[in-house]
């Protein structure tokens, strides 16, 4: 129970964190300002397909913060968060790359224009102001007078509105390229945000681990413990008869006894009496023995789904011992003329091969006396 609430505390330390680190690095880490989401100012390839990049980032740091309710969850979205950042940047920085090259491009035609102009201008003031006699001298009438006139009028006109015009766009796009500018200063400023805010939770991951290293070593210590405690039990309440050679035909014979406990095999936990005498059930009578508990439970088991519980031992029957915490099973092998029986079994230190707990032994001319038997 301390491990699942030292697990949840960190959990919540780990979210308030996120979430504090989130609501100062500013509230619009998903949101796109205008100046960003206008794909107008995308014209090259390169630019096109860095807001392609941005926008499958976008998609990818979506869906991971809707999977981000576990630990691994968390870092996965932060991943993706970093992702999606530097996309933006890349697409803001290829947005401003276009706007430069067009502000260039406006600024060549701003020059073209004012040289024109100055030319026009020019010819203007000599060929029109200064020698209007002679413009009207050339012309043929009044009306072709007005006409020229009008002509260095209309063309001083449109020189003016085109300067101005350039004028406009080039302030523009200037203004644009600040704009721009300011928010790939700005991501570059939150993806440093999340970065740090990604090293404060993978040391809490690291110290996470650490901790979960050291209850799992605890675990196992004190499963250990246990271990030795249960076949102490065994050993002292089941040492009767000689210990002997038998036939193990157990499949995970070559993992014990290092295998202790691991997980459930035929009715009990690996190198265990229950998963044994469970394993040879099945190898006999082809019935898979599950749920019945601990060894001293079984008796009860057995005789609630039918099957024949008495003190008679039978050879193929399955011998119960009921004392201590959690009983013996064990497994008949045959009947003595004396009445005693021959049986194998795992996980009694008494007769074990290795001489260690959960591992497989054999005894010779074992007492009945106080033991039950189930039939199959």
């Amino acid at each position: 129970m301390k491990t699942k609430k030292s697990n949840s505390k960190k959990r919540s330390l780990l979210l308030f964190i996120l979430a504090f680190t989130l609501i100062f690095s500013g509230s619009h880490l998903f949101t796109t300002t205008e100046s960003t989401s206008a794909t107008s100012y995308c014209v090259t390839d390169r630019c096109k397909e860095a807001e392609a990049a941005e926008k499958e980032a976008t998609e990818k740091a979506n869906n991971a913060a809707a999977a981000a309710n576990t630990l691994n969850g968390e870092i996965e979205r932060l991943k993706q968060e970093i992702k999606l950042y530097e996309a933006r940047i890349i697409a803001n920085r290829a947005k401003a790359a276009d706007l430069k090259a067009e502000i260039e491009f406006n600024t060549a035609k701003l020059d073209l224009q004012r040289t024109a102009l100055a030319k026009m201008l020019a010819d203007v003031h000599f060929e029109g102001e200064t020698d209007a006699i002679m413009i009207l001298a050339s012309s043929s009438s009044l009306s072709d007078f007005a006409e020229k006139q009008s002509r260095v009028e209309t063309a001083k006109t449109q020189i003016s509105i085109s300067v101005q015009t350039i004028k406009a766009l080039k302030e523009d796009l200037e203004k644009q390229k600040k704009e721009i500018d300011r928010i790939i200063a700005d991501e570059e400023l939150q993806q440093k945000a999340i970065e740090e805010t990604k090293r404060r939770e993978e040391e809490l991951v690291r110290q996470y681990k650490s901790n979960a290293k050291a209850y799992s070593s605890a675990a196992a210590a004190a499963r250990k413990v246990k271990e030795n405690e249960i076949a102490e039990e065994i050993r002292r309440l089941n040492s009767s008869g000689v210990v002997g050679d038998g036939s193990n035909t157990y499949p995970k014979r070559n993992a014990c006894p290092r295998d202790n406990l691991q997980y459930g095999f035929y009715g009990g936990y690996v190198c265990q009496c229950v998963s044994y005498t469970g394993w040879k059930v099945y190898e006999r009578y082809g019935y898979r023995i599950s749920a019945w508990g601990d060894a001293k439970n079984w008796p009860n088991s057995a005789r609630r789904l039918g099957f024949r519980v008495d003190h008679n031992p039978e050879a193929g029957s399955v011998a119960i011992s009921t004392g201590g915490a959690y009983g013996h099973a064990m497994w008949v092998e045959s009947i003595n003329r004396n009445g005693t029986i021959n049986v194998s079994e795992y996980n009694n230190a008494y007769s074990s091969a290795s001489g260690k707990p959960g591992d497989f032994g054999y005894r010779i001319g074992v007492s009945t006396s106080g033991l039950w038997f189930i039939h199959f």
